[in-house]
């Protein structure tokens, strides 16, 4: 299958360095703006990219490109999305979506009339150890809580301090802690729970009013989940899910789950007064850890190649649903 690619930003040599370990890709062609032919090249060269465009509309007539991965700027998603879409290309979306509601429903109605592909590019939902916690949840009992972090320090938080806005802080690009990070936390819930029934965000704004971290609350029949941010500060990333019956517990970041470890809760509950006898008999710990790859996006373009070489099937409906949910999301509590 033929890859084309859109834009060259940071994320851009991760993602060429990642197809190139998916033989089912072929890396036919690059698009970049006029001022960023120079990076396209050094990119084409260094990766093996067949052709470099600065023409937008000569890229997605290129009868050989079959599927476009785009990553491009927030805003921008859903209009270049929707262009290579009209061009007959299945179409592979970084995150966020769309910056809309309304455009992400276009989007998907679009997909389904040309009957093409449109995945976001979300890794946590094709990860391996993501699958296990599917499984390891309706185990749990009734769910009660659900806590995420995903806070990591900026590289570019210095430059904002001192005024110089990049896009990683610039509210206008969507560039805050919500659309940029808080976003997995979500997809992560929205896949095991579906709509809540309600949901708020609690930022914390910079000069500007950029949201340099946050708390997403969404609230379900029963169950809470609290689901942090944070770009101007740094903790350790988790993904904790409480039930009745048990406990589960994903250590590592969302964009590249290291590992999960699981408890069920086995006859009186213990705490802080328990003998040294009774904690002896505590449940016992399960886990299990994620394949090693060097590049943590190698997977999810093994699984692209697997549904797009395949059958239009449940799993690409699912996906879409869960990518139309968060738009929905993001777009209200964003304001």
């Amino acid at each position: 299958m033929k890859l084309g690619f859109m834009g060259s930003g940071a994320i851009m040599p991760v993602a060429l360095a990642a197809v190139s370990q998916v033989p089912a890709w072929e890396k036919e062609a690059i698009w970049v703006r006029p001022h960023s032919a120079g990076r396209g090249h050094d990119l084409a060269e260094k990766q093996g990219i067949r052709k470099v465009y600065t023409d937008l509309d000569a890229f997605l007539e290129d009868p050989e490109i079959e599927t476009v991965y785009i990553a491009l700027i927030n805003p921008v998603h859903g209009d270049y999305a929707r262009k290579a879409l009209l061009h007959g290309k299945n179409v592979l979306l970084e995150k966020p979506f769309t910056t809309s509601y309304g455009e992400a429903r276009e989007l998907a109605a679009l997909a389904r009339v040309k009957r093409l592909y449109l995945l976001e590019a979300m890794p946590l939902w094709h990860s391996p150890i993501f699958a296990r916690v599917r499984e390891l949840v309706p185990t749990l009992g009734k769910l009660r809580l659900i806590q995420c972090n995903y806070s990591q320090y900026s590289s570019r938080y210095d430059a904002y301090q001192k005024g110089i806005v990049l896009p990683a802080f610039d509210p206008a690009l969507q560039g805050g802690a919500l659309y940029d990070l808080n976003v997995y936390n979500l997809d992560f819930v929205l896949a095991l729970l579906g709509r809540p029934e309600a949901a708020s965000y609690h930022p914390n704004r910079g000069w500007n009013g950029v949201d340099t971290s946050g708390v997403l609350l969404l609230e379900y029949p029963g169950c809470r989940a609290e689901l942090t941010a944070a770009k101007d500060s740094d903790s350790p990333s988790f993904l904790l899910v409480q039930g009745e019956k048990g406990w589960l517990r994903v250590e590592g970041k969302p964009i590249h789950m290291a590992s999960v470890t699981w408890q069920y809760i086995q006859g009186p509950d213990k705490d802080q007064f328990s003998t040294e006898s009774e904690v002896s008999n505590e449940p016992q710990q399960y886990s299990a850890c994620a394949p090693e790859e060097g590049n943590r996006m190698v997977f999810e373009f093994r699984e692209y190649a697997r549904i797009i070489g395949g059958k239009w099937s449940a799993e690409v409906q699912e996906c879409l649903e869960w990518s139309l949910e968060e738009a929905r999301i993001l777009e209200k509590v964003s304001g």
